[in-house]
């Protein structure tokens, strides 16, 4: 069921949604923020939406509201966008929206994205991509780990954990989320913050790419909007955000882009409360120039 997206009225006033316009949406997860794009489409007007995971295609096709006309759904990764319209013969788009970061369907799942809930220690989008992340655990050198932790969940106590996962998986393979929760648990005191998130944030970004693939939108975005084009971003990490920050001065110091938030814009107080997900939450944007 679609539901309420985060920062979903900034997205849309961002955006700038023309009622005749080519949008794409290139994270649809759930499809939250497409379909408020889509109320603002006329029949003339389209939206593509792209996402990795197969999984939320399929809940995406068996959406009514996504079965029209001027609605298609890809079963890809935003990094082959300019591949993608260039095969559909699409115009320069009016808008593009990246809703970075992970989704409450793959949280929910089994797939071992969440240390609350039962799944194997996979974490992939995508079972193109060759490594899980129960193959790091239990079979990287204990100083990769530790810097995987470190770099990706921005955890101090990395080595720790790490010493622990080599221990643990010594005696057995660890090949479940909560195997591994228990073992980050033991080590590491609970605090306001469980301590098994940002290793679980940290290896889910790792096998991913996730900010590889964040980096590699700024060589083609210039090329895939039309002027006045806008470029929507929402991220969740504060190294994510730092890629798109350098991404669009970047883009704006070449005279491709213009800058439209000065500072990335964030959810209100209230907005915050009601979706814990969006207190890390940062919009930003910008126009092809």
């Amino acid at each position: 069921m679609i539901e309420g997206g985060i920062l979903t009225d900034k997205v849309v006033e961002f955006l700038s949604v023309k009622q005749n316009g080519f949008y794409i949406d290139a994270t649809a997860g759930s499809g939250w923020l497409a379909s408020a794009i889509l109320d603002r489409l006329s029949g003339s007007g389209r939206l593509l939406l792209l996402d990795i995971d197969r999984d939320a295609v399929e809940s995406l096709e068996k959406e009514s509201k996504f079965s029209v006309a001027n609605v298609k759904i890809v079963n890809d990764s935003y990094v082959n966008l300019p591949r993608i319209l260039a095969k559909g013969k699409y115009p320069y788009a009016d808008g593009i929206l990246f809703d970075l970061g992970i989704g409450y369907s793959q949280l929910s799942s089994n797939r071992g994205f969440s240390f609350s809930t039962e799944g194997y220690l996979d974490m992939r989008y995508s079972e193109k991509f060759p490594v899980k992340a129960s193959d790091v655990v239990n079979s990287y050198p204990q100083k990769q780990i530790a810097d995987i932790i470190y770099r990706y969940g921005e955890d101090r106590n990395s080595r720790k954990i790490a010493a622990a996962i080599v221990r643990a998986r010594a005696k057995r393979t660890i090949e479940s989320a909560p195997e591994l929760t228990r073992i980050i648990s033991s080590v590491i005191p609970r605090r306001r913050k469980h301590p098994a998130t940002r290793t679980f944030q940290a290896l889910r970004i790792f096998v991913n790419g996730e900010m590889e693939n964040v980096a590699k939108v700024f060589a083609f975005l210039p090329g895939i909007l039309k002027k006045g084009g806008r470029a929507v971003f929402l991220s969740y990490h504060s190294i994510e955000d730092r890629i798109v920050k350098n991404g669009l001065k970047k883009l704006a110091s070449a005279g491709s882009m213009r800058i439209i938030t000065k500072k990335a814009v964030e959810p209100s107080f209230a907005e915050k409360r009601k979706q814990p997900r969006s207190r890390s939450a940062k919009l930003r944007c910008a126009e092809k120039a």
